[in-house]
């Protein structure tokens, strides 16, 4: 019997596993001693008890269409990119590498104005080209600016943060030059 907390874990682990599972493991190392290719892939980690309960019922309904001749279906989630939206991706990227590359240091709001598109595909394009290394940046935040070439973004964050208006000051009246008024008497009865 199992020694360890680990081990009985394991132990756990198996006693809760459904007998396809069992005898799949089971045959997978089989094959693996015996030196023939595995009857069965090894299983892909789950994520959740319900994906794995889909994709136990995708597998069944995936190996009767392969039986009858017809394609698998294909698990439900993210869609497929079209080339056209691979294209217009591309498009976009090339656009706002055009705007960084013509000026000495733009901040990812004017990319967005310059490029017409919007805020937040303009800052997905200029993460993807920065890991690319076909543009650079300079500072983070709201001095981050982006260029051709490292000194030069770096230049412009520079100069932003000198340029930048900070809060407006609140003014305070002074003490000393302050006249002081006499409450005003009550009226007379």
């Amino acid at each position: 019997m199992a020694t360890d907390a680990f081990s009985q874990q394991i132990v756990n682990l198996v006693r809760k596993m459904p007998d396809e599972a069992i005898l799949a493991l089971v045959k997978n190392q089989l094959g693996a001693v015996t030196g023939e290719a595995p009857l069965v892939p090894p299983a892909a980690p789950r994520r959740s008890r319900s994906r794995a309960r889909a994709g136990a019922v995708q597998s069944k309904t995936s190996s009767v269409a392969a039986k009858r001749g017809a394609a698998p279906k294909r698990r439900p989630g993210r869609p497929r990119k079209s080339p056209a939206a691979s294209a217009e991706r591309q498009e976009t990227l090339d656009a706002v590498e055009r705007v960084v590359k013509a000026s000495s240091g733009v901040s990812a709001s004017e990319v967005s104005k310059q490029a017409g598109i919007p805020q937040t595909r303009a800052a997905a394009a200029l993460k993807e080209l920065k890991l690319e290394k076909r543009i650079f940046q300079g500072g983070d935040r709201r001095f981050a600016r982006y260029a051709g070439d490292a000194k030069t973004a770096e230049q412009a964050s520079a100069n932003a943060r000198k340029t930048a208006a900070g809060p407006a000051p609140v003014k305070k009246p002074s003490v000393k030059g302050r006249k002081r008024v006499a409450p005003a008497a009550a009226p007379p009865k």
